[in-house]
Formats: structure tokens, sequence, C-alpha cells
């Protein structure tokens, strides 16, 4: 579904990503873990076409990139941790605008927001202003605008920043049900608990490199960790060892 091999990004002097190599195949919820700054952003970013790169090759659906940017966009959404949507219109008029710009009629407009508005839970609120709606409210309206193009990726870049603990496990548990539809989700935290709770496989990465990738439960067995965040502390602490920041 997805292959990186040997990505180098740079911000002048600065290396965001250090020879990248990662593997995301069909159906998965994969996590991209790391701290702030730890190049997360930048590489879903990239995939997303939103950046640039200096360096390696990118497929997606088996099609390069940097050539078939506009197929690869058609056939995924990024939902992003700022909120994309107006609040003085109503969930539904947001979900009609956004649909509109992609050009998004007919059968399949009907279909789409069917399944945006079940799968998120908005039919109570659809005449609602997105200005009154509750915070977790506002991410699932973000989540279901994503949805109107019925992608076969969804790229989460922090999706719970801000949100109360129910509203973060209602947005947990929506996009756990997207393996039922069988979409590809990668989702990216600093919060342990969350990718514990809901990707079948990890990446760590820290200063732009992936320091340990594969699956969950495999990684924690072979490392002999009781729990990611016990794995994700010693990998990146020894990590910096002989380091100079």
């Amino acid at each position: 579904m997805i292959t990186i091999q040997n990505l180098v990004k740079r911000y002048d002097d600065l290396l965001a990503l250090d020879h990248i190599d990662l593997s995301i195949g069909k159906g998965v919820i994969f996590g991209l873990l790391g701290p702030n700054g730890a190049g997360k952003t930048t590489l879903v970013s990239i995939l997303n076409g939103l950046t640039n790169f200096q360096e390696g090759e990118i497929k997606v659906f088996g099609l390069p990139l940097t050539k078939e940017l506009a197929a690869i966009r058609k056939r995924c959404a990024f939902i992003p941790q700022a909120l994309a949507l107006y609040e003085n219109l109503s969930v539904i008029e947001n979900l009609r605008f956004f649909a509109g710009i992609q050009k998004i009629t007919g059968a399949d407009l009907r279909h789409n927001l069917d399944y945006a508005i079940s799968v998120n839970r908005l039919q109570p609120m659809l005449k609602q202003k997105a200005g009154t709606l509750s915070g977790g409210q506002k991410r699932r309206l973000n989540i279901a605008i994503g949805l109107l193009n019925n992608p076969e990726i969804l790229y989460f870049d922090e999706p719970t920043v801000g949100i109360d603990p129910d509203g973060r496990n209602e947005i947990l548990e929506t996009i756990r049900n997207f393996k039922n539809d069988a979409k590809t989700v990668i989702y990216t935290s600093h919060y342990m608990p969350e990718i514990e709770k809901l990707c079948d496989e990890v990446a760590i990465i820290d200063r732009g490199r992936i320091i340990r990738q594969g699956l969950l439960e495999t990684m924690l067995q072979e490392e002999k960790d009781t729990n990611l965040e016990s794995l994700f502390i010693r990998l990146t602490s020894s990590s910096h060892e002989g380091s100079y920041v």
C-alpha cells in the first residue's frame, strides 16, 4: 500500500528525516509514535504532497508519489490537527460544501454523505452550526469531511489533542472501526496509551530516524517489555546516547 525507501528531508541545516525506510500494508492501523519534533508531521505532510523531500522514493498504491500525486490524492484523506471547517455553517452545510469542492455528486455524494454521517454519529446535529459543537463533536465533523471522497487511506495527525477523555474515546472508537471497512489508517501521536489501544503496527520515530517498527505485540514480546511506554522510553533513551544536541 505504502512503501518508503531511503527518505531524506532537510530544512536548511536541519535533518528532519534521516534515510527512512517504511512499509505499510492494506487495512492496518499504523501508528507513528514519537515525541514532538521527531518528524511525524513532516513524514505525513510528505505523503500527502504538502512538503517536498530531497532524497528517496515513495510509492502509494504502487504509484510513484512524485509523478502520480493527483491520482493518489483522490484515494486518500488527510485529517489535520487543526480543524478545517466553517463554524458559521451547519454540520450538513459543511459536509455539502466540502463535497462540492471535491466535485462529488449524484449517487457518490449520497452514499459518501450517509457513510460519513453514520460513522461519526452526526445525524442528531446536522442542522446545528459547527461553532456550537463541543470539541469532540467538531473533531468528528472534521473526520466526516475527510471521508467524503470515500478514501482508501486516512492520515490522522494527532487528532485528539485538546479533547476531553470522553471525546477522545469516541474518536478512537471511530478510527478503530475503519478496519471493518478495509481502510488503511496512519495515525501519529506522542500519546503511548492511544497507540497501544488503537494500532496493529507501530513505527517509533525519534530525531528523524525510525528506531523500531513492526507488529506491536511482536515488538513487545521480542524486546521483553510489558507495555509500549516502557519500550518507548528505553529505545529513545538509548538512541540519544553519544549524541550532542
